[in-house]
């Protein structure tokens, strides 16, 4: 499908014929036929589809250049340049059909001087011949203004601010002309001040070839197609159609270009979209809605709100269903102007293709990270969640991804600091449980001292301490663990296959193996010494058991010698005093252990709170970011319109959430964190680890009851660590002026009509995004003179950098916001459409029918209007 939207299309207004150049006194070196060609050429290598031909005071000699260039596919609008009586040199063009006998009528009618010459002045003024040349349907305007003959160089204020002027010829980009000129040409010089909107061009006095090649020979007008009915309309909105080259953003923004849908409501539906602004109307069920949610489909974005969700699920089942697929091409600014075509299949994940018919690898957010889809109604929705008003912001904020991935990695980091503290604290605790008893079991070992039993069972009691030490040391062994982990190889063997040097990368894999080979052995080596330590360990221990045996008799002789004491006899005693000593001997080692153990942990919490810091800096950042982006938004952007305030971390919902999870917290419960205008979570965790007490005397003015600071303060370490990481967001008050005059008068969503609300929203929503922005009828909950005086006015600028698609109702945003694209859509045998004659922009005669038809209630209503307004 041919696109039929409105763009930019190079123009080059002042090429003359071969023959000009003697009036410049020189010569070319090449033939007519040459010269002809070199011209062509070189508008092909420039990107110029439009000529218009404009030698001095002649017509017949562009008649070969004409022929050539038409011949070529080159668009043609034939005409002159003529001095005025006031010596004022300006421009004439004609429609591509004007043959040389009508112009040469043209001409004729304007009374030169001298015909002869070719550049003698017309004996008419210059509002004679534009008030002329506009009743020969033709198109005018000033040449070389800032220059010799031109109209500021000769200051001629009355020619300047006539309303005749609609466009006017600078020598430069708009900055680079003289100073002088500058404010005249910004229309902010009183003296020259026009009340009529006036075109800036570029066309360079064409004389050789190469000429056509400079930035400032051509300038770009948008139409539809590129012929003189549109150019001449393109300079009635000024403004939205024409373009100097140097005003283009060079930076190429994302775009849906292309849409097919299979199967269901909208079966067969084909379009090709514009990069700027893009309009689809029609009456109420013939589709649009549909086609905006369908979008919205291919491309897996979830509606925010709970009704746009049901919504959007209702309307693809309802519309597409099994079997139906729908497929975009897509111009991607992240992906440095690539195009991908994205399938997406009923009920199925959706597929991302290169334009070669490969598969590509990158997902959705990889290629329109940042699109924004809103159906009706759903940017009311916004005003009511926090979260969703945040995250607007963000299209403001550059550091965005980084700052979430660091953001992230520290908090895995704290994540994985938690996991090894939980796991020490949990063995410091078993430790110290068994530690514990020692003051006790010593206290009994000192006991058996008094009463003699150990002077007794001396024997016994070294032989018992012994087989502690060696069973301990059997144990240590066992416990230990040691694994070198293989070092990974930083590329893949594809890379190595398509590299410039791959023999070079061949070798650097090789050593990263062979040194992961080696490490196999240094792990095989450490499994053997484990396993023969522990053997040679049994083998002492054996030893040991002989020297044990030597000594069974004389245990039990000195157990036989304790008697009975307090009615118990020697052997419950001695066995009583082995166990004392053998537990001795196991939980004295755990003493150096637990040394150990309370360094280890003193070290991973010196880690985590240097990781906190870490990360309390990352989000000191992202909230300095916010402030600075706040800023300039409320300073420049929005300045007059919508005013942003922030509120750090005012957001407690994730908090409560959190803390609701022990038992006997509830949400209602912890209302009274909402009543904290400077809460800090780190302080807060210190009240809780101080105790009941310290809990509830910190916050009890708040609201906290006692048996709930009880709670509080019970909560487990696991808990805590939880608790430190928990980020609590910003909420952003966005306000409007709802000041009709200077004096500005900001009110906050929540004191809004929703109305106001959307337009607040709307205003930030079409700011600073290279992806698009696709809304089903903006217009719902805004009143028409926001539209007509503040959206369309936003749309006409930043559509340049940025495509819109809107589905809409109303006429004020096709019309004045000059859609480069206005499609149609129609209802045909129970099927929607898109009415492919009604496709284009309103320099469309069938589609300026459309509109009028379709949202001005037919001509009739039109002109009925137009009547009692007696405009």
């Amino acid at each position: 499908m041919a696109n039929s939207y409105a763009k930019f299309y190079k123009c080059a207004l002042q090429v003359n014929p071969y023959d000009y150049i003697k009036y410049r006194g020189q010569k070319h070196s090449l033939s007519e036929e040459e010269y002809n060609h070199a011209i062509y050429e070189n508008c092909l290598q420039a990107g110029i589809k439009v000529v218009g031909l404009a030698n001095h005071g002649d017509v017949q000699k562009s008649k070969s250049l004409r022929e050539y260039l038409q011949e070529k596919g080159i668009v043609v609008f034939p005409g002159f340049e003529i001095s005025t009586s006031e010596k004022v040199h300006i421009v004439c063009l004609f429609d591509e059909n004007t043959n040389e006998i009508q112009l040469e009528r043209y001409l004729g009618s304007l009374e030169i001087i001298d015909t002869n010459d070719g550049i003698s002045p017309s004996k008419l003024s210059f509002s004679q011949i534009a008030q002329k040349i506009e009743e020969l349907n033709g198109f005018w305007y000033a040449a070389h203004v800032t220059q010799d003959n031109g109209v500021l160089k000769l200051q001629q204020y009355p020619i300047w601010q006539s309303s005749l002027l609609k466009a006017a010829q600078i020598p430069a980009k708009r900055d680079e002309v003289e100073e002088k000129y500058i404010n005249i040409l910004k229309n902010k010089d009183p003296n020259y001040k026009k009340d009529t909107p006036f075109a800036l061009i570029n066309a360079k006095d064409v004389s050789k070839p190469e000429d056509i090649l400079s930035e400032t020979a051509s300038c770009l007008v948008k139409m539809s197609e590129p012929n003189f009915s549109c150019f001449k309309l393109a300079f009635k909105d000024p403004d939205a159609r024409v373009r100097l080259n140097s005003d283009l953003n060079k930076i190429h923004h994302s775009s849906i270009d292309q849409i097919n849908i299979f199967g269901g409501y909208l079966d067969d539906f084909e379009i090709n979209l514009s990069p700027n602004l893009n309009t689809i109307i029609g009456g109420r069920g013939t589709g649009k809605s549909t086609l905006i949610e369908l979008i919205r489909y291919a491309l897996e974005q979830e509606p925010k709100g709970k009704d746009a969700k049901k919504t959007f699920k209702n309307i693809v089942d309802a519309n597409l269903g099994a079997g139906g697929r729908v497929e975009l091409i897509v111009t991607s600014h992240k992906q440095f102007g690539k195009q991908f075509k994205i399938i997406k299949r009923f009920d199925s994940p959706a597929v991302i293709m290169n334009m070669d018919g490969t598969k590509s690898k990158l997902k959705i957010e990889d290629i329109l990270p940042s699109i924004e889809i809103y159906s009706q109604n759903e940017i009311v929705e916004i005003t009511e969640d926090e979260d969703a008003k945040l995250q607007i912001l963000n299209r403001f904020l550059d550091y965005d991804n980084n700052i979430v991935q660091s953001k992230e990695e520290k908090k895995n980091s704290l994540r994985k600091n938690a996991t090894l503290l939980l796991e020490k604290y949990e063995r410091f605790d078993e430790l110290s449980s068994k530690i514990n008893k020692l003051p006790s079991l010593k206290e009994k070992q000192k006991n058996f001292e008094e009463l003699g039993i150990s002077q007794k069972l001396q024997v016994q009691g070294d032989i018992t301490t012994e087989e502690g030490y060696i069973s301990a040391a059997k144990e240590n062994i066992n416990n230990h663990s040691f694994q070198i982990k293989n070092v990974a190889v930083p590329f893949s063997d594809d890379f190595i296959n398509k590299t410039k040097n791959s023999s070079i990368f061949k070798e650097l894999k090789q050593e990263i193996d062979n040194f992961n080979e080696r490490l196999k052995h240094f792990n095989a080596q450490y499994e053997d010494l484990k396993i023969s330590t522990l053997h040679s360990i049994q083998s002492i221990s054996n030893k040991w058991s002989v020297e044990k045996q030597k000594v069974e008799d004389q245990i039990k002789k000195a157990i036989k010698s304790l008697g009975e004491l307090n009615g118990i006899n020697g052997e419950d005693i001695a066995k009583e005093y082995s166990n004392t000593l053998k537990e001795i001997a196991t939980i004295e080692p755990l003493e150096q252990e637990l040394s150990q153990l309370k360094k280890e942990i003193e070290k991973l919490e010196e880690e985590r709170s240097n990781l906190l810091e870490q990360l309390n800096a990352i989000l000191d950042n992202e909230l300095d970011t916010l402030r600075k982006v706040v800023k300039k938004i409320n300073k420049k952007k929005l300045k007059g319109k919508v005013k942003i305030e922030i509120y750090p971390k005012r957001n407690r919902e994730l908090l409560i959430d959190f803390l609701a999870q022990e038992k006997g917290l509830g949400t209602q419960g912890l209302k009274w964190l909402n009543e904290i205008d400077n809460f800090d979570i780190s302080s807060f965790i210190e009240h809780i680890k101080n105790g009941k007490d310290a809990v509830y005397n910190a916050y009890k003015s708040y609201g906290l009851q006692h048996s709930k600071a009880e709670i509080l303060a019970g909560m487990s370490k696991e808990r805590l660590l939880e608790l430190e990481i928990i980020d609590l967001p910003n909420i952003i008050d966005i306000q409007l002026n709802v000041s009709s005059n200077e004096k500005e008068n900001y009110k906050s969503l929540n004191k809004l009509s929703k109305g106001q609300q959307c337009t607040a929203i709307l205003n930030i929503l079409m700011l600073d995004n290279n992806d698009p922005l696709i809304v089903d009828q903006p217009e719902d909950n805004l009143d028409n003179s926001y539209i007509a005086n503040n959206l369309v006015e936003g749309l006409r600028e930043l559509k340049i950098n940025r495509q819109f698609i809107f589905a809409t109702h109303n006429a004020n945003i096709p019309v004045f916001g000059d859609a480069e694209l206005i499609g149609v859509m129609e209802e045909n045998e129970g099927t929607g459409s898109i009415n492919k004659n009604c496709l284009g922009s309103v320099d469309n005669n069938s589609v300026k029918e459309a509109v009028v038809n379709t949202l001005e209630g037919g001509s009739l209503a039109f002109r009925m209007r137009k009547e009692k307004y007696n405009i």
